[in-house]
């Protein structure tokens, strides 16, 4: 009986999440939403559940208290446009004008929203092996995130490679003592 219960509280707190987002029409057929994690795009609204896609074509039916009752981002709510950032670090002997200069092109050339949001590009960090940048891009449909990242980073390396600029990778300097250095020079000899 108290498992019963418990299952009657459930449906009729998704009936009642159901009712409002159908009511408020927050939440919309084809709108982009990050939910617990995950990007989705809505399919269906029912008054129990809400179906909807993944990235990866997965079809999940979500329950319309998940919906109603947490934080849910609506990237489509009021206008279709997200913003791609991409990082890159770059070597520390880099000219960081140059570097500037090219990853504005290169963000001005792929920023898709007609808006007129600006791209951007900062330098956000000196890390351990590199100084570590930012392109930030506005496209207009969020379902497109990770094709417009791709395109990105593409144009990032294609850029860099026709200025000469050199992406960092972690790198380790091992230096030897002098007895150790000596061993290894009468064992290259020997050998």
């Amino acid at each position: 009986a108290m498992g019963l219960g418990f299952a009657m509280k459930n449906i009729v707190e998704n009936f009642v999440a159901g009712v409002i987002l159908l009511v408020e029409r927050s939440i919309k057929p084809g709108d982009v939403l990050e939910v617990q994690g995950q990007l989705v795009r809505v399919e269906a609204m029912g008054i129990r559940t809400t179906i909807v896609q993944t990235r990866d074509g997965e079809h999940l039916i979500v329950p319309n208290s998940v919906l109603a009752q947490s934080s849910v981002k609506n990237y489509t709510l009021f206008k279709a446009v997200f913003r791609v950032r991409a990082a890159v670090g770059v070597v520390y002997k880099s000219d960081m004008t140059l570097v500037r200069q090219t990853l504005e092109k290169v963000a001005q050339r792929l920023n898709l929203d007609e808006t007129g949001r600006a791209s951007q590009v900062l330098l956000l960090e000196f890390g351990d092996n590199s100084v570590n940048w930012e392109v930030a891009i506005w496209i207009k449909n969020p379902w497109d995130a990770r094709p417009a990242l791709s395109r990105l980073n593409e144009a990032i390396w294609q850029a860099f490679a026709e200025q000469d600029l050199v992406i960092a990778f972690p790198q380790l300097d091992v230096h030897f003592d002098a007895p150790v250095e000596d061993g290894f020079r009468k064992l290259a000899v020997a050998g």
